[in-house]
């Protein structure tokens, strides 16, 4: 990674930090909320990583598609190369799911030691209740698709324009559906759910490393857009 790469990541990752400081604390508000009010068991067995692991696919989402439609523009347009905006953007994403799932398992282990009766039914995630690692590292992957996915959302849209960007949501539709197939995390599967499909969720390994590969095949078309992609002078 060139100098210039590294100041971008830098740059891009405090301008987001910016959204996650309000983005947190709503939602660990809700789920706090939640976890004292509604009486569903699935809710209430829901730990604060689990729960905000939710959101953040979102979150993401939209943090990706806004590099493509705010943040490219702006840093070609004063002289950056396409080259370092690609790198300082992609690292910064890495560097922003690791904040925000870092900082939640820390709160997440601190409620595990509340001896409250309401927090006594929470489970850490679907991977086990000491899976500590190997949950935030499936988080880890899972949400960086998602923000790949929206990267190249708004990558379709800013370079080939509507029926560009159609084209664009249908193939990260694809993705996140397939990567979900990996996993039993209840996050969307538009595509497949369309299907029926009840195939059985694989081993671990298996799962970490195909959404591995589904997470560099993304990177790689985000990569190949990018280079591709002519800035328009407003």
């Amino acid at each position: 990674m060139n100098k210039m790469g590294k100041k971008i990541a830098v740059d891009l990752y405090f301008i987001q930090m910016k959204w996650v400081a309000w983005y947190l604390p709503i939602v660990y508000a809700f789920y706090f909320a939640v976890v004292w009010f509604v009486h569903e068991p699935e809710l209430r067995s829901m730990s604060l990583l689990t729960f905000t692991f939710q959101t953040a696919t979102i979150f993401m989402l939209v943090c990706g598609i806004l590099s493509s439609l705010a943040f490219l523009p702006m840093y070609v347009k004063h002289g950056v190369t396409r080259r370092s905006y690609f790198q300082g953007a992609f690292l910064s994403s890495l560097g922003l799911t690791m904040t925000i799932i870092g900082i939640t398992a820390i709160g997440t282990w601190i409620i595990s030691f509340i001896n409250i009766t309401v927090f006594s039914e929470i489970q850490l995630s679907p991977l086990g209740e000491n899976s500590w690692l190997l949950t935030m590292s499936a988080y880890f992957l899972v949400v960086t698709i998602y923000f790949l996915v929206g990267w190249l959302v708004g990558l379709g849209f800013y370079r080939y324009g509507g029926a560009g960007g159609f084209v664009t949501i249908l193939v990260g539709l694809l993705i996140v559906s397939l990567n979900d197939l990996l996993w039993n995390f209840n996050t969307p599967r538009p595509v497949m759910g369309l299907l029926n499909l009840n195939l059985p969720v694989p081993p671990i390994a298996i799962a970490i490393a195909g959404s591995i590969i589904i997470a560099v095949i993304t990177t790689v078309l985000v990569h190949r857009v990018v280079k591709e992609t002519p800035i328009k002078i407003a």
